[in-house]
């Protein structure tokens, strides 16, 4: 079995059913065996030896999952694994807190189900040395996966090509430097593929409302031998009791398209630099969220921000931010309205900002890209030359300057800037008259055919 085939065969496990199963009850199982089974891979014969993974199939063969001696396994081999050198104990896993909280025998007879059939199906691959040299990226895939599975967790791809774009734009010529990184609420850290340097010598930090968010890229980072000391994720609560040194990060990157929770600033307003008065419990928490972070940037740091894009024009409290972030700091870069071919889920529409304390530039540019049905290289590399040559392109980008933005009173509105021309805005037009057309055709279909069926049947 070569990668491509072992890929596949991995890859295949989220195509598994899994009747009688939540979806976090079917992940958190999926992990805690791969992860044991990279145990076994890591640690030899020995401990294949004492903890066969096999062991675990006896447990859950009588008709349901044997929990107490299941968890005496866990226990046995976790304090095996832990003496060996890993920095995880099993039982500190939320899968074995889920065992303890299983007390449903369907629920229990759907789990053993799962587990004999998983534990056979790696048995199979029979590929032990190839497996362990590609599991970091197999489990990377998987991991990419479930947060498809789950719509408000994920990023396709385009997505992080995006920010990959303005990180690399941002911090041209860096080779060799440790940088730090930092992600909040980072589901599943699919953010940190687009934000690392290929040579690992990123800080990871970061952190995440959900526990297994945390244990699965604290375990993908185990897999891929990012050393500890370089990794630093963090619960909510336990985040709000760290003390972050300000002018730490280098890269600081977040996905919010619904925007920040009404507790989403990353410091205490009494702890920062800023006018108290900014941060008004009305206002939304999207730019009062910029204003917490930029403290924490180094100099020459950069933010990458997808929030709704209703910031751009709200009233009141935020149009007062607006105005600070662009007269008295001069930190917003780039502003992108971003198409909804690049979510999975369409919903409102969402903005990308590009945040750059310190910058040299006064003016600030507008990108319209929210017809864009695609959004591949052709696309990327036309925004890369906009950013580059910060000029404007009629339809598509502006190059605002100050007395511009203030004109507009700091409305940010993306139409006070860039004017659609005319055949633009024909030539939409046309494709609109085209759509309704087809979808009356498709309609015309549909009743022809329940009318033959209704005739069929007699109805």
């Amino acid at each position: 079995m070569d990668k491509n085939q072992l890929s596949i065969e991995y890859m295949s496990i989220l195509t598994e059913s899994h009747p009688g199963l939540t979806f976090e009850e079917y992940r958190e199982c999926c992990v805690f065996i791969l992860f044991y089974e990279y145990c076994c891979l890591r640690y030899g014969e020995e401990l294949d030896d004492r903890y066969k993974l096999k062991e675990l199939v006896r447990l859950a063969i009588r008709g349901k999952l044997q929990i107490p001696s299941f968890l005496r396994f866990m226990e046995a081999a976790s304090s095996f694994i832990h003496l060996s050198g890993c920095p995880f104990r099993l039982m500190d896993l939320s899968f074995a807190d889920m065992l303890k909280e299983l007390h449903s025998q369907e629920k229990q007879k759907s789990l053993a189900r799962f587990i004999r059939k998983l534990i056979k199906k790696i048995d199979a691959w029979d590929s032990d040395d190839l497996l362990f040299e590609n599991y970091g990226i197999f489990f990377g895939d998987l991991v990419t996966g479930f947060a498809r599975a789950r719509k408000d967790t994920h990023l396709s791809e385009a997505a992080l090509s995006l920010y990959q774009l303005f990180f690399d734009l941002d911090h041209q010529g860096e080779t060799g430097t440790e940088r730090t990184l930092f992600v909040p609420e980072f589901r599943y850290g699919l953010l940190f593929k687009a934000m690392a340097s290929e040579e690992g010598s990123d800080v990871i930090m970061g952190y995440d409302s959900g526990r297994e968010h945390l244990e699965i890229f604290r375990i993908l980072c185990y897999m891929r031998e990012i050393p500890e000391d370089r990794v630093r994720l963090f619960d909510r609560k336990s985040w709000e009791d760290q003390d972050l040194p300000f002018h730490s990060v280098d890269r600081l990157a977040a996905f919010m398209p619904e925007g920040p929770g009404s507790d989403g600033l990353l410091a205490d307003p009494g702890n920062l630099p800023w006018d108290k008065d900014l941060f008004s419990s009305r206002s939304k928490g999207e730019l009062p969220f910029v204003l917490s972070a930029l403290p924490y940037l180094k100099e020459g740091g950069s933010m990458v921000l997808v929030f709704p894009s209703a910031l751009l024009y709200r009233e009141g409290k935020e149009s007062q931010i607006r105005r600070y972030l662009i007269e008295e700091l001069n930190c917003l870069d780039a502003v992108v309205l971003l198409p909804d071919s690049l979510f999975v889920s369409a919903g409102q529409q969402e903005v990308l900002l590009s945040i750059k304390p310190g910058r040299k530039e006064k003016d600030v540019l507008f990108f319209d890209c929210s017809d864009l049905t695609t959004f591949g290289r052709e696309e990327l590399d036309r925004l890369r030359e906009g950013l580059k040559s910060r000029k404007g392109q009629t339809g598509y980008c502006a190059a605002a300057r100050p007395e511009d933005l203030k004109a507009n009173d700091y409305n940010l509105n993306l139409p006070r800037y860039i004017s659609k021309t005319e055949e633009e805005l024909l030539f939409d037009l046309d494709a609109k008259k085209a759509r309704i057309e087809e979808i009356d055709k498709e309609l015309k279909d549909i009743e022809e055919k329940i009318a033959m069926y209704r005739r069929a049947l007699e109805l």
